[in-house]
């Protein structure tokens, strides 16, 4: 990922400083800026705009104080403020606040992960940090020690934190339960969610990790590690691991090893044949190259979770006699223990910090399952129309907003920079859920999709954000703190470039910049 260059850096705050960019009032498209510091803002972004690779290109970008200086606190404390009066430049309205700059705030565009900042802002509001995805084992039998002479019944409610560590959790607990043999089938009830295990067509389409299916009962974000590494010899075929192993999945190795002179071609496909995940791993890999680490997304995710939990009751010492099947859990059945996911203030956070679309799309049908106004199952759609009345009940006109998925991977999605905005204002001002979620946010030059993004000129640790990246799509919306010590609220949407993705972040990282420095 390329960054801002500090030439580049260097030169805009001498344009800054000689070139100030004057806003008419009188023009309907100009931009509105309350500080003379930020009408400079329209210089940078009308020179970026006017480059070659930029033309054509949409932008929608509001910045608001989150600082009660900005108001006139007298006003505020004798109440003598004029209550029908509109909000003037630097006035606080309660649902925004004020606003220091705008400019094409209210234009629907394609948001990419940003939809994510609803996604996680509702779903952390209506079911509160504390919240814990439940699944449950049970049996039909009579005996449990140390036979388990019925069947096995798992229920899920699409716990998206389902990895290895906490499948060697739950074949832990059969240990110590005395129990060595399950004499009876693994019953898999998925009947939480729906059938349909992709949001979007969008989402369908690929076989990468961020194309992951979604399911009531999942493991390991629907996902498959693959290990490529060389073989002894140039010549030799390459060496494979998966990870987990399972037997799930199948792989075809027509990769080799090749001299050390040579470069890395290794390509990984994972396709569905006849029932089967397949991985197919082609190309060359050197002699003595450390090797390479491969996530494709794979089909079946119940079948998968029953192999995952086969594999690891197994390791544990727990033999499985009978097959691997779905259906639904009777209601006569002894519950033998409820395992619970970590808090949904962790799972939010990793939704935010690694832009996670599986965990997006899981939160969003559990919330279609849980708050749909019908029985379950969860469904994309159900989900979708939560978050919608979800920025309804924040006083958002939502008449030209769309939501479609939960994720933000699908190119129908439309919110604006000031809905944005608005979610995160309302988060960070709610006193039972915003710590939790101010903190799931990526922290510039730190971590997450911003580990590797403004690290430069005193940027780093101090922006909050939540990204996004489609084709011909940059977002980025969040907070930050200036170099004065101002708290500021923005949300940048950039639509219809058609050139690299860090040409686009330099616009980005130059506004930002501009505003650290105001």
């Amino acid at each position: 990922m390329r960054r801002l260059k500090p030439a580049l850096v260097l030169t805009l705050v001498v344009a800054l400083v000689l070139c100030p960019y004057p806003v008419r009032a009188e023009d309907p498209g100009a931009d509105t800026a309350s500080t003379h510091s930020l009408q400079s803002l329209s210089w940078i972004i009308d020179s970026f705009l006017a480059k070659p690779h930029l033309r054509g290109a949409q932008l929608s970008i509001i910045v608001e104080s989150l600082d009660l200086s900005c108001v006139d606190r007298d006003s505020l404390d004798s109440g003598s403020a004029d209550v029908g009066a509109p909000p003037q430049q630097g006035a606080m309205d309660p649902a925004e606040g004020p606003v220091l700059y705008e400019r094409q705030a209210d234009r629907p565009m394609i948001p990419a992960s940003n939809v994510k900042i609803v996604t996680g802002a509702a779903t952390l509001s209506l079911l509160g940090p504390d919240y814990r995805f439940e699944t449950t084992f049970s049996t039909d039998g009579d005996a449990i020690s140390p036979v388990l002479d019925g069947n096995l019944y798992v229920r899920g409610s699409g716990d998206p934190s389902l990895v290895s560590e906490e499948f060697w959790k739950i074949a832990d607990r059969f240990r110590t339960k005395g129990i060595e043999r399950i004499a009876g089938d693994i019953v898999l009830d998925v009947s939480y969610f729906d059938s349909l295990a992709t949001a979007t067509e969008d989402a369908g389409d690929g076989d990468r990790a961020y194309h992951a299916r979604t399911g009531a009962l999942s493991a390991n974000f629907n996902t498959v590690r693959v290990h490529v590494h060389p073989g002894a010899k140039s010549g030799k075929a390459a060496r494979i691991e998966l990870s987990p192993e399972t037997g799930f999945v199948d792989v075809v190795n027509d990769a080799t090893t090749c001299s050390a002179r040579r470069s890395q071609t290794i390509q990984v496909r994972r396709r569905f044949e006849d029932g089967r995940n397949v991985v197919h791993i082609s190309g060359r890999i050197p002699v003595g190259h450390r090797g390479k680490v491969f996530y494709r997304n794979i089909d079946d995710p119940a079948g998968s979770f029953g192999a995952t939990l086969a594999a690891f009751l197994r390791g544990a010492g727990v033999a499985v006699e009978g097959d691997i099947i779905q259906g639904v859990q009777p209601d006569d059945v002894r519950e033998l223990f409820v395992h619970r996911s970590k808090p949904l203030s962790l799972i939010v956070r990793d939704l935010n910090k690694f832009s996670n679309n599986f965990t997006a799309e899981q939160l969003l049908k559990a919330l279609g399952a849980m708050h749909g106004g019908t029985e379950v199952p969860g469904e994309t759609t159900s989900g979708a129309t939560i978050l919608m009345d979800y920025l309804e009940s924040l006083g958002i006109d939502t008449t030209e907003l769309r939501i479609v998925d939960g994720s933000g991977l699908s190119h129908e999605s439309r919110l604006t920079a000031r809905s944005l905005a608005r979610v995160i204002r309302e988060m960070y001002a709610d006193f039972g859920v915003g710590p939790e979620y101010v903190s799931s946010l990526s922290v510039s030059g730190t971590d997450g999709t911003l580990g590797d993004r403004m690290g430069f000129g005193g940027l780093s640790g101090e922006i909050r954000a939540k990204t996004g990246l489609l084709d011909g799509v940059t977002a980025i919306s969040g907070v930050m703190k200036t170099t004065g010590g101002k708290r500021i609220l923005f949300s940048i949407i950039v639509n219809g470039w058609s050139c690299e993705a860090w040409q686009v972040h330099d616009l980005e990282h130059a506004i930002l910049l501009h505003i650290y420095q105001s």
